[in-house]
């Protein structure tokens, strides 16, 4: 009986050993399942993280590139801007440093061409006055008669601060004949035209 007791209690701490062995093989196959599955999530996570950190640093990029394209693009209409500036500028400066006979002749076409009754009073600048001799007025007076009008146009006394060309008044009506006036109207039609010979 005690050989039967013997050989049960033999019995049972085997299959607990059995047991406790399957529980552990199971346990570590669990553990190693979980941490593998744990690895894998995280490496999954690390490339989203990768992947979005990619995407936005491309983004970012993309923006500055586009931030520093468009401030190029301002600077050089700027610079094209000022450049155009400076022809105008150049061209204003060439209209009024000719010699007074070029100069002259000038003032007379666009008197013949801006003159409308022949009675209109005509205003230059205080260095442009000083050119005009009483024959020269004559003759414009002529000329203006000559082409249906009265040819009465009167030289005032009066000066303005314009660069060349001059004012016509006529009833309290004042039309700006300047080369200045006439250049910046002229503007919006010409800069296409400089802009193309400026930077072909």
């Amino acid at each position: 009986m005690k050989e039967g007791a013997e050989r049960i209690t033999k019995r049972i701490l085997e299959d607990a050993h059995a047991a406790a062995e399957k529980i552990r093989e199971e346990s570590a196959e669990k553990a190693a399942s979980a941490e593998s599955e744990a690895r894998q999530k995280a490496e999954r996570r690390q490339e989203t993280i990768l992947e979005q950190g990619r995407k936005d640093a491309e983004e970012q990029k993309r923006r500055i590139i586009g931030v520093a394209e468009l401030e190029a693009r301002k600077e050089l209409l700027s610079a094209k801007q000022e450049m155009i500036g400076e022809a105008f500028q150049k061209s204003l400066e060439q209209l009024t440093g000719q010699d007074d006979r070029d100069y002259l002749s000038v003032i007379r076409e666009m008197l013949l061409n801006f003159v409308e009754t022949g009675t209109e009073t005509v205003i230059f600048s205080e260095r442009d006055l000083k050119r005009i001799s009483d024959d020269f007025w004559k003759e414009i007076n002529n000329e203006v008669s000559g082409k249906d009008k009265q040819g009465d146009l009167k030289l005032s006394e009066e000066t303005r601060n314009i660069k060349g060309g001059f004012i016509l008044q006529s009833d309290g009506v004042e039309v700006n004949c300047s080369f200045e006036a006439l250049l910046e109207m002229k503007r919006d039609e010409l800069e296409p035209e400089l802009a193309a010979i400026l930077f072909k």
